[in-house]
C-alpha cells in the first residue's frame, strides 16, 4: 500500500467496502477489522512481555475478517475475491473452533 498513489489507496480502499458490503448483503460477512502496528507478545509460565510484531516475521497481520461458510472449501472460494489480491497480498484461511463452556 505504501507504493500506490493517494489516487490508488482510495480506490483500492473502495474495492475493499464493495467486497465487504457484497458478503454483508449475502450473509456471509460476520465482523473484521484492521489491526494497528504496535503488539505485545506474553510467552511462556513467567509470562513474559516482549515488543512484537517480530522483524523475522515473513509476513504482517494486517486485519481479520470472520465470514460464514459451509466449510473451508467454501472459504477459501470465498477469499479469492479480497481486494487484498490488488496489492499481491496474501489471505490465510482458518475455520473458528467454538468453544462450549
Amino acid at each position: 500500500m505504501s507504493n500506490l498513489s493517494e489516487e490508488e489507496k482510495q480506490k483500492h480502499l473502495q474495492s475493499w467496502g464493495n467486497w465487504m458490503r457484497g458478503l454483508s448483503d449475502k450473509g456471509q460477512f460476520l465482523g473484521g477489522e484492521p489491526l494497528g502496528k504496535e503488539a505485545r507478545v506474553i510467552k511462556g509460565n513467567k509470562k513474559i512481555v516482549t515488543d512484537g510484531p517480530y522483524a523475522e516475521s515473513k509476513e504482517m497481520i494486517g486485519g481479520y475478517l470472520i465470514i460464514k461458510a459451509g466449510d473451508i472449501n467454501e472459504a477459501t472460494e470465498i477469499s479469492k475475491g479480497c481486494p487484498i489480491f490488488e496489492t499481491n497480498g496474501i489471505t490465510e484461511v482458518r475455520e473458528i473452533h467454538h468453544m462450549e463452556f
